[in-house]
């Protein structure tokens, strides 16, 4: 039995601030790094995955912006060896916690916010120590690149300026998702790379001689958030609209 794997549902995310100073764009570049999939028999949180089996493994960056998001993806992992019979209700995805994003323009009133490229600059020592701890802020552009975009750690310290020089700490972070089960919570102090989610698959899937026929869509139309703080924009990586749908073939 051979069979080929779409790789389903593969994002979080964070949402940093809820409020009407926020507001929400299209990411015209979304690039997130897959770690390992995972299928479970049943789940109860992203430490629990019952009969886990690995579909794939292995750091591989994936544009879901792009129109071949869904070919891209389907690479990655192979269900040749589930077994016969058993039956999946969950996936868990571990990616990296870092994003690579590129939005056109998000209007807050009339100010213009954009990605911009990241820079050593925008926090308080360097992108390698501070990225889990501290949220940069831009000033306003007109004109947008490709930035580094992390989740952070519970308690992260906002930067209130583009060179970090004023900050506010002990932020809260909201980790309230539309299409994951379950996401990893990253506590005070944790600097590791990784990041687990769990889906519930839309119908268990039970495996048979019969490939499945798997769709996969992915929406980037609100994909980034921006938020003013003292006339500078504050970015961050929404959770991109993920469309699934698994039948026999």
């Amino acid at each position: 039995m051979k069979k080929q794997w779409i790789l389903v549902g593969i994002i979080p995310l964070v949402s940093l601030v809820h409020n009407a100073y926020a507001a929400k764009g299209y990411a015209k570049v979304y690039k997130v790094t897959l770690k390992k999939v995972e299928l479970c028999t049943a789940s109860t949180g992203v430490d629990s995955c019952e009969d886990h089996l690995t579909l794939g493994s292995g750091d591989k960056e994936i544009n879901i912006a792009s129109v071949n998001a869904g070919s891209e993806a389907a690479s990655y992992g192979s269900s040749s060896l589930l077994p016969l019979g058993k039956t999946y209700t969950h996936m868990r995805v571990t990616i990296s916690r870092k994003f690579i994003i590129k939005s056109e323009s998000i209007y807050i009133g009339a100010k213009e916010c954009n990605t911009i490229a990241t820079t050593d600059g925008m926090y308080p020592t360097d992108e390698a120590k501070d990225k889990y701890t501290h949220i940069p802020v831009v000033a306003e552009s007109g004109t947008s690149a490709e930035m580094n975009l992390y989740i952070p750690s519970k308690g992260y310290t906002r930067c209130d300026d583009p060179s970090c020089d004023n900050r506010t700490p002990n932020m809260a972070v909201s980790t309230t998702t539309k299409y994951a089960r379950y996401q990893q919570v990253h506590e005070v102090g944790d600097d590791l790379d990784d990041h687990l989610l769990v889906y519930e698959l839309t119908n268990p899937y039970t495996v048979t001689n019969t490939p499945p026929k798997i769709n996969i869509s992915f929406g980037t139309q609100e994909a980034v958030g921006a938020y003013e703080v003292n006339g500078n924009c504050q970015m961050w990586a929404e959770e991109p609209n993920v469309k699934i749908k698994i039948e026999e073939a």
